[in-house]
C-alpha cells in the first residue's frame, strides 16, 4: 500500500500506535497473575524446554527483528545475551536488526534467495504472516512447539495459540504476547487540554475536537493543531464491525462486506479532514513529513491511535519531546488477536529445533526477554523501582521494540507506567468485545494479481485523500474508480464467499 513516503509515515505510525502495545503490557517481571486468571500467560523467570546443554552440540542462530532505528550498541547486548543462554542451550545468537522501513523488502529478499536463517519477526500488516507461510517460507510449529516450547505453549490461553494459526489451520509462528485488545481513539497534549481548561469528557467525535483545534491555532502559532494519519477513519467508530479489511454493518444478518472507501461515512470523514487542512489545524506538508521526526519536537498537540490501552502514556513521553499525553478514545475495546507481531522460525533454518527451545527461553525468561528489550542495567538502563525502568536515550541501546521480540508482561515496566498496568492490560484482554467473525482469516491466494493491483492503487491514492490534503469530492471517486479497475470488486466477492463459508462452518449463517 505505501510508497517509500509513506513507509517513513507507516515506520511513525508503527512506532506509535504499536509501541503502546509494549506500554500497555510491560509488568512486573516476576510477579504472579495480579488478575487471578487461569488462562493468563505466567511470568516465571527462567522457563525453559531445553535438554541440558552438554548434551546438545553447539550451534549459531541468526536473527532477524525490526527496530524504528538502528541502535549504536547492539555488541554489548549480544554478547551478554549469548553468555547468559550458552550455558543453557549450547548456542549463541546473531543479531541481524532492521530498520521499518526496510523490514519488508530485506526480509522479501532473503526468503526469495533461500538464504539460510534461523528466526524473524511476521504479522498481518509487514511481511505477511498469512501470504508467507502459504509460499512456504516458515517452518510448520505443529510439533516443534509441544516439544521444544512447552513451557511457552502452557503459559498460553488456548484462545491465543488457535488465534496464532493460519487460515489452513496450521501453526506456522508464535505470538509475541501482548495486549490483544484496541480502542480508537485521540492522543492529546496534556499541557494544551490545561491550559485552555478543555474538558476531555466533552469529547465523543471528531467534531467534538474541532473547539479545540480553533483555540490551539488561534493561540500557538508553533504547534501543530492535528496530524492526521493514514488511519484516522475508524469502521467501528461508523458503525461497521469486521476484521483484517473484512467489514460489514453492525447488526446485518447476512454479513455483508463492504468496501469501506465508498461508503458514505468515509466521504464525510475525508471531507471533514479536508475542511481542517484548509483551516491550518493539519500542516501543509502532512502528506509527506516524516509523523515520527515531526513528533519528536512536541509540535503535534493530537493525533488518533488505534491503541488506547492502559499504560500507554507513559510511553509516548519518550517519544514527543517529553510531553505528557490524554488519552480520549472513541469507541470500546475490541479484541483484535494475536497476529500483529509473531516470530517464525525460517524453512531454511539448519536448527529449528534449538530456534524453538530459544524462543521458549525468550518468551517465559524475564532476564532473557529483559535483555533483548532494554538492555544491561546501569549501561543502557537504570531501575527506578523493584521492577521498574528508566531507558537511557543516549546509552546506545534503547529499540523500545520488546513488543516484537517476545512475551512483554514478563519484562519491566516504564517509569511513568501505573505499577497495575499489566493487571489491566490482561483484564483487557478477557473483556474487549470479540467481533462476531473473530477467527476468520482471509486466504488471498487466488486473488493475488487483483491484491498487487490494489496495492497500487493505495499507493497512488491512500496517503494524500486521507491525510485532508486533497479534495475529497474530485480524488475520492479517482480513487474508488481506480480500485474497481484493479479488481476491488473481485477481491471483495473472494472475500465474501469465504466469510460466508466460515459462517456456516460456524453454525452462525
Amino acid at each position: 500500500m505505501p510508497t517509500k513516503k509513506i513507509s517513513q509515515r507507516k515506520l511513525g505510525i508503527v512506532l506509535m500506535l504499536l509501541a503502546l502495545f509494549v506500554s500497555a503490557c510491560s509488568s512486573k517481571a516476576d510477579s504472579p497473575s495480579a488478575s487471578g486468571e487461569s488462562d493468563a500467560p505466567s511470568s516465571g523467570s527462567s522457563g525453559s524446554a531445553a535438554a541440558p546443554s552438554a548434551e546438545l552440540p553447539p550451534v549459531k542462530l541468526t536473527y532477524y527483528f525490526p527496530q524504528g532505528e538502528l541502535q549504536k550498541d547492539y555488541a554489548s547486548v549480544e554478547e551478554a545475551v549469548n553468555q547468559y543462554i550458552q550455558p543453557k542451550l549450547n548456542a549463541t545468537v546473531k543479531f541481524m536488526p532492521v530498520v521499518f522501513g526496510d523490514y519488508e523488502q530485506k526480509l522479501n529478499t532473503i526468503v526469495s534467495s533461500g538464504e539460510n536463517f534461523d528466526i524473524g519477526w511476521t504479522s498481518n500488516w509487514m511481511f505477511n504472516y498469512e501470504s508467507n507461510a502459504e509460499k512456504g517460507a516458515f517452518q510448520d510449529l505443529g510439533e516443534l512447539l509441544p516439544k521444544y516450547g512447552a513451557d511457552f505453549m502452557k503459559s498460553l490461553p488456548e484462545s491465543v495459540i488457535e488465534g496464532s494459526k493460519t487460515s489452513k489451520g496450521k501453526l506456522m509462528a508464535i505470538p509475541n504476547y501482548q495486549v490483544a485488545a484496541k480502542a480508537f481513539g485521540f492522543v492529546i497534549q496534556k499541557e494544551y487540554l490545561e491550559k485552555y481548561n478543555f474538558d476531555v469528557n466533552s469529547i465523543k467525535s471528531f467534531e467534538d475536537l474541532e473547539p479545540f483545534l480553533e483555540v490551539i491555532k488561534k493561540n500557538e502559532p508553533d504547534a501543530i493543531p492535528y496530524f492526521s494519519l493514514g488511519n484516522s477513519f475508524s469502521a467501528i467508530a461508523h458503525g461497521y464491525a469486521g476484521i483484517d479489511n473484512t467489514y460489514y454493518k453492525k447488526g446485518d444478518p447476512d454479513y455483508k462486506l463492504i468496501q469501506l472507501e465508498s461508503v458514505p461515512e468515509y466521504m464525510t470523514h475525508t471531507q471533514m479532514l479536508y475542511d481542517w487542512f484548509n483551516k491550518g489545524y493539519i500542516p501543509k506538508d502532512v502528506a509527506t513529513a516524516n509523523f515520527d521526526e515531526t513528533l519528536k519536537t512536541g509540535k503535534i498537540v493530537s493525533y488518533v491511535d488505534w491503541t488506547l490501552q492502559p499504560g500507554g502514556e507513559a510511553n509516548i513521553f519518550s517519544h514527543n519531546g517529553g510531553h505528557e499525553v490524554v488519552f480520549v478514545p472513541l469507541t470500546q475495546p475490541e479484541f483484535s488477536g494475536v497476529q500483529p507481531t509473531m516470530t517464525f522460525i525460517s524453512r531454511t533454518s539448519k536448527n529449528p529445533e534449538r530456534a524453538m527451545m530459544f524462543l521458549n527461553l525468550m518468551n517465559t525468561d524475564s532476564k532473557l526477554f529483559n535483555l533483548m528489550a532494554y538492555g544491561i542495567e546501569g549501561k543502557h538502563y537504570d531501575k527506578v523501582g523493584a521492577n521498574t525502568i528508566k531507558l537511557k536515550p543516549e546509552g546506545g541501546y534503547a529499540p523500545d521494540v520488546g513488543w516484537a521480540m517476545g512475551n512483554v508482561i514478563i519484562g519491566y515496566l516504564k517509569e511513568g507506567q501505573p505499577e497495575d498496568t499489566w493487571q489491566k492490560t490482561i483484564e483487557l484482554n478477557n473483556t474487549a468485545f470479540v467481533p462476531d467473525i473473530f477467527g476468520f482469516s482471509f486466504d488471498p491466494s487466488g486473488v493475488k494479481t487483483e491484491i498487487a493491483n490494489l496495492d497500487a492503487v493505495f499507493k497512488e491514492y491512500d496517503d494524500a485523500v486521507k491525510s485532508g490534503s486533497v479534495d475529497p469530492a474530485v480524488y475520492l471517486p479517482k480513487m474508488v474508480n481506480a480500485l474497481k479497475k484493479a479488481g476491488s470488486e473481485k477481491v471483495l466477492q473472494e472475500r465474501q464467499k469465504q466469510l460466508d463459508e466460515w459462517l456456516k462452518s460456524k453454525g452462525k449463517k
